[in-house]
């Protein structure tokens, strides 16, 4: 009887065990299942999200094609669409692509800003989640936005003397200039806005900003102007520079015209020792022309160019006779550039006082060095004042050297510190978290330049 009873015991719990085995193993490939098809769903999920920005991106890279809002917008959804499915390869991981929203909408009042918005989904079909029951495909979504502004830019080159040693470093900037910078924007009707200053002795505009609704460059222009500049001579004018910049491109008229965007790239290889300015002498007529802080070297033969020093520390001028009269001394700093004077910015560099004897004679050449530095860093505080970015490459050992001994300069005054001051980058001595933040960026040679370009570049892209 108990070997019976023992058996039929033993028969009900095989039983009982296939039931739990059976449960277990529907629990057991639902879970697998989830983890499964929950790990598609992710992939899925993050091929979508790369779809939806690439595709944000590209529709904000199109804006600029077309000369009116509706064909802009159209530029822009087109793009958008290319893109989306260029990046979420056909089933991929067994989903199934739907066609994105995209919402291309030109932000008001801010004229020239636009938000690009990509609402993507894709159907993902399930399959060991069948076992309990889930049978319809699980919907991905993910939206990608991007704001983007059009941008004027000046771009502002030196062309000073000290760029033609070695040979090479001219072309090598040009070259820079062209391929790592202009090439980077979209030229033409309804693109962006480049315009080009150069400067040595004094500075010249070569190429203006456009300033109507057509907006866009002619990039040949711009190209052909840069490399056409002549052979580096002469001093540094950076304020002269700057200010021709900061002048053209305000004088893009103010509200719609206006980019929301607007920056200003110097490139320099050394500290300002150059005033531009038009100057009242003891003797003669006023004159136009560059006060320059260097205490050796011959006269200068450019046509109103103001010099150098004598033995008594004052600055003369050789005058053209046939347009104002005989030599004679500069006898004040003049207000230079947009009526702002050559004061120092936050306290530094205050210019000397000189002896009562010396009355006339204000103009000593650590003045004129002073007036250079401290016009140059007024100008771009005016410019990022109307929250206009500045960003500045220099290159070279001078930089991080005091070549002007006869101020008593400590490091704090290096034409690194100074390019620093001008872009209010975050390392600057003068930071002001009021204005817009720009970037220095230094290169140890002409060979970095291209690189410090097209990171500049592609700082500006992003941001609109």
């Amino acid at each position: 009887m108990k070997s019976i009873f023992v058996t039929k015991l033993l028969n009900r719990c095989q039983g009982q065990v296939v039931v739990v085995v059976a449960v277990s193993l529907v629990a057991l490939i639902g879970m697998v299942g989830l983890a499964i098809d929950s790990g598609r769903g992710y992939g899925v999920k993050a091929k979508l999200s790369s779809a939806v920005d690439a595709a944000a991106i590209a529709g904000a890279m199109a804006l600029s094609q077309g000369a009116s809002d509706s064909e802009r917008g159209t530029a822009a959804s087109a793009a958008a669409l290319k893109f989306y499915n260029a990046n979420f390869p056909n089933d991929y991981l067994g989903a199934i692509l739907n066609p994105p929203i995209i919402e291309a909408t030109p932000n008001t009042p801010n004229f020239g800003e636009w938000t690009i918005k990509v609402t993507g989904t894709a159907a993902m079909p399930v399959t060991f989640l069948q076992v309990l029951g889930i049978t319809s495909p699980v919907v991905v979504g993910a939206v990608g936005k991007t704001v983007k502004r059009d941008v004027d830019v000046m771009l502002v080159l030196d062309t000073s003397g000290s760029l033609g040693n070695p040979s090479s470093a001219l072309p090598t900037l040009k070259t820079a200039a062209t391929t790592c910078f202009v090439n980077k924007f979209t030229a033409g009707p309804g693109g962006d806005r480049l315009g080009f200053v150069s400067f040595a002795s004094g500075a010249e505009l070569n190429v203006p900003i456009n300033k109507d609704a057509t907006r866009g460059f002619t990039k040949t222009t711009v190209i052909n102007a840069i490399n056409n500049l002549p052979a580096a001579s002469g001093s540094t004018a950076q304020a002269e520079g700057m200010r021709r910049a900061l002048e053209d491109i305000d004088a893009i008229p103010a509200g719609s015209l206006r980019s929301s965007l607007r920056v200003i790239v110097m490139f320099s290889d050394g500290a300002p020792n150059d005033v531009s300015a038009t100057f009242t002498p003891s003797k003669g007529l006023p004159v136009a022309g560059d006060l320059y802080s260097e205490t050796a070297g011959p006269a200068t033969t450019r046509a109103n160019n103001l010099y150098r020093n004598d033995l008594r520390d004052q600055l003369l001028r050789t005058f053209d006779t046939t347009t104002t009269g005989t030599a004679g001394y500069i006898q004040t700093l003049p207000k230079l550039g947009l009526g702002t004077p050559a004061v120092p910015l936050n306290g530094k560099r205050p210019l000397d006082t000189v002896s009562a004897s010396d009355t006339n004679l204000l103009n000593t050449r650590c003045n004129v060095n002073k007036a250079a530095r401290n016009m140059i860093e007024n100008v771009a505080d005016r410019a990022r004042g109307e929250n206009i970015m500045i960003y500045t490459v220099g290159v070279g050992d001078a930089l991080n050297s005091n070549e002007v001994t006869f101020c008593g300069y400590g490091a704090i005054e290096y034409g690194a510190n100074i390019l620093t001051r001008l872009a209010n980058s975050a390392t600057s001595d003068t930071y002001n978290a009021a204005q817009p933040t720009g970037m220095y960026l230094h290169a140890t040679d002409m060979n970095g330049v291209c690189a410090a370009f097209s990171s500049i570049a592609s700082q500006i892209l992003r941001l609109y």
